[in-house]
């Protein structure tokens, strides 16, 4: 049975310390919890060392790995555990108990550390993990799951939907005008959450600092934000983020099956909260010369930086992220390339992106002289998510719509949509799709589509470059041309330069058409030959378009259709 202990940690001697030898050991005699105690000294004898409330014992679990397990204050409370523990071991190791009956008692929030630890060991960013358990505590929050065996599909599912729904707008007082601390006090959220709402909805705000109010139709409007509900996109991170996590117990062989296996993702065509758009060559053309010519610093960013920082996003497709961590070491002009490092790559890779021969010489005068190993572009614009806003200056200096009315709802050319621009004009320019989802870094060529855009003139575009499928004006059939029997004047009744046998209704589409002959056998005497063609639409039928056969006396003549028989 493993033997129980205490924890020390080393404590400074009081003045009134009593040294003394215990053991062949110096130790102090203290006044501890009433009573007259002695404790071991460090080996420079500067502190004490004090015991820890609670015993602690190690322990082999079930994959054979000896870990120290806490437990109580009483000893023979902690021996029992110790026991336990080590007979529940054994047995696992020996395959007499599942290992998930253990874990199914401990709170899903304890599973929740675990596989935060996970995905930070798995190189996750510490901003994609503190998203993924907020979520997940969320869900389970919301949906009151506590213990592995409380979570069902059922449950969430109705979670779900129930942050999808529109919730009652806050009944506003009668007045005209509202201090940030009022508005923040009538919506329940927090004064930067109105400041950054007021900016991102681009909403009206009189005066500035203590004396700044909000109009009334500003807060309406705020009220009527914050009342709806969650977009389906926001619905997915949801479900991605537990399911993940639902997974992740089952792989750690902590539950036996995944009880929100079946939690589907919804269809976010629907109803797009955010759509981005792309700009087009001329639109970037005058963003560049509006953020150029700018005499405003953003975040550190000066107008130049800002030009430049532009002109690589939509020359390189790079995220907001990715372009704020690149050095002057990572730009080889000579090659025209630059390298992201995996560290800094959405999918934890290195990606050599290559770049046009006209970029690489702007960026040529711009890098040089710049600390080769300092963010060309750093601040906190990137990490505060504040890359939106910025942009958003610079479009309405280049007097260009930062959104725009789409066929789904408005669509915004916020600082990704430079991604999106990247894209769409690679696409245009004719770039393949397998090409364009390398260039992107994309794992599947369904997200790289999402990215290219194609437009209504676009679409047109390319159907005018489609062969023409129209006929030419038919014959009327009391204008057909008959074709003569054997033994008359082929020629007779055809037009000039068609050749005999080709039928009139098409004869300026087959006149390369090889011909064979027909032996048609009517009531007149002898029989007849028809020259007919050996390709083209209904060759393999042999039909000619008409027959021409003269009947009986009075040189009667009748006309055979295609659709006749085939003799």
């Amino acid at each position: 049975m493993p033997k129980p202990f205490k924890l020390t940690s080393p404590r400074p001697l009081p003045a009134d310390a009593e040294f003394i030898d215990h053991e062949g050991k110096p130790h102090a005699r203290l006044k501890w919890r009433g009573r007259s105690t002695l404790f071991p000294l460090t080996k420079d004898g500067r502190n004490y060392l004090r015991p820890s409330k609670c015993w602690y014992f190690k322990c082999r679990d079930g994959n054979g790995i000896v870990r120290r397990v806490k437990g109580f204050a009483d000893l023979k409370a902690t021996e029992q555990l110790a026991a336990e523990m080590e007979r529940t071991a054994s047995r696992v190791r020996v395959g007499i108990i599942d290992p998930a009956e253990e874990h199914a008692r401990r709170a899903l929030t304890e599973h929740l550390k675990d596989y935060a630890a996970a995905l930070e060991a798995k190189g996750s960013t510490i901003e994609h993990v503190r998203q993924t358990v907020g979520r997940i505590s969320a869900l389970l929050a919301g949906c009151g799951f506590v213990f592995p065996h409380d979570a069902e599909t059922a449950k969430a599912s109705e979670w779900l939907n129930s942050i999808r729904r529109d919730s009652a707008t806050v009944a506003i007082p009668r007045v005209d005008s509202f201090t940030p601390a009022d508005c923040a006090k009538l919506l329940g959220i927090s004064g930067a959450a109105v400041r950054a709402a007021v900016k991102r909805l681009n909403l009206a705000a009189m005066g500035t600092g203590k004396d700044r109010t909000f109009p009334r139709a500003t807060v309406e409007a705020l009220s009527m934000n914050r009342a709806k509900g969650s977009g389906p996109e926001t619905v997915n991170h949801y479900v991605r983020a537990v399911r993940g996590f639902f997974r992740w117990l089952v792989k750690a062989k902590r539950i036996g099956s995944n009880p929100l296996e079946y939690l589907t993702l919804l269809n976010t065509t629907t109803d797009v909260r955010r759509a981005r758009r792309e700009l087009t060559a001329d639109e970037l053309r005058r963003l560049f010369t509006a953020a150029r010519s700018s005499s405003r610093t953003f975040r550190g960013l000066s107008g130049v930086d800002r030009y430049f920082l532009y002109l690589l996003a939509a020359g390189t497709g790079f995220r907001a992220n990715a372009l704020a961590n690149l050095t002057p070491a990572d730009f080889d002009l000579a090659e025209a390339t630059v390298t992201l490092a995996a560290r800094f790559a959405k999918n934890r890779r290195t990606k050599v992106q290559p770049l046009s021969a006209e970029v690489a010489d702007a960026l040529r005068d711009f890098l040089d002289g710049k600390p080769p190993n300092a963010s060309v572009w750093g601040g906190t614009w990137a990490s505060d998510h504040k890359g939106a806003q910025m942009i958003r200056i610079d479009l309405e200096a280049a007097s260009i719509a930062y959104a725009v009315e789409g066929p789904d709802g408005p669509e915004y050319a916020d600082f990704h949509a430079l991604r999106h621009s990247y894209l769409t004009l690679g696409g245009r320019s004719g770039i393949d799709l397998r090409t364009l989802q390398e260039l992107a870094g994309h794992s599947k060529p369904e997200l790289t589509a999402r990215y290219s855009h194609r437009r209504l003139f676009d679409l047109a575009g390319a159907v005018a470059k489609m062969p023409n499928l129209v006929l030419p004006n038919e014959v009327p059939e009391s204008q057909a041309i008959p074709l003569r029997m054997t033994g008359t004047d082929g020629n007779a009744g055809v037009p000039p330069g068609v050749p005999r046998g080709v039928p009139t209704g098409g004869a300026g589409r087959h006149r390369n058409a090889p011909m064979c002959t027909l032996r048609v056998f009517g009531a007149c005497s002898g029989d007849s030959q028809e020259t007919l063609e050996m390709n083209g639409a209904g060759a393999p039928q042999h039909r000619p378009a008409s027959i021409s056969m003269n009947e009986g006396d009075g040189g009667r003549t009748r006309n055979l259709r295609s659709d006749s028989p085939v003799l």
